[in-house]
């Protein structure tokens, strides 16, 4: 996760001070001199400085300007926000790791679904309800996958297979893209063969 400039600023700073570069009782260049060196409006600077004085690390005068106060309290300002900065990354990443579980869950269930259909399909139906059907050039299923079309909910069919190319895939996953003249073997009982076949032939 980005550090807000400010924040940066009053670090590198900090940093500066703790390795010496800045001494306890120095005086620290003006805010529009800060602001220049680091491309930044006076307005960052302000507020960068603002944090250090909150923790003790510099002293802040309207008139004689910003001094550094104390070196210990500039390593316990780094170590505040190093810590800080490694919380907000842990959170972020606990994040992005529930948005990939919840897909991964999605994708499990999809499989099951899938494992489901095939299991119940092969238990229930006997050979007669075998269908063999090339898929016709002009299907709108081409290039489509088993699962966009969601050809179970939408056929009461369950492929067993797909031959192509003399290749043979056997109870194709939810990735599966159909092709052209692909030859489906289905699991479909009578009852539904028409609307199997209507579904092959209509638009998704």
């Amino acid at each position: 996760m980005t550090l807000p400039r400010y924040v940066t600023i009053a670090m590198d700073l900090a940093e500066r001070i703790y390795q010496g570069e800045l001494l306890e009782g120095e005086k620290v260049y003006g805010r529009s001199t800060l602001a220049a060196s680091y491309r930044v409006s006076p307005e960052t600077v302000r507020r960068a400085v603002r944090l250090l004085s909150e923790m003790d690390v510099v002293n802040v005068s309207d008139k004689s300007g910003i001094y550094i106060r104390s070196r210990q309290q500039a390593y316990v300002f780094l170590q505040h926000y190093n810590t800080r900065q490694n919380f907000e990354e842990i959170r972020a990443k606990i994040a992005h790791l529930q948005t990939a579980k919840m897909q991964i869950e999605r994708e499990l269930n999809d499989y099951l679904d899938m494992y489901m259909e095939y299991a119940m399909g092969l238990e229930r139906h006997h050979k007669k309800d075998h269908v063999q059907i090339i898929i016709d050039a002009t299907s709108p299923i081409i290039n489509q996958t088993v699962a966009s079309t969601q050809f179970w909910r939408h056929t009461n069919g369950t492929i067993l297979s797909v031959k192509r190319d003399g290749m043979e895939y056997i109870s194709p996953g939810p990735d599966f893209t159909f092709q052209a003249n692909d030859e489906l073997t289905i699991v479909c009982a009578t009852q539904y063969r028409e609307r199997l076949e209507k579904f092959l032939e209509q638009s998704l």
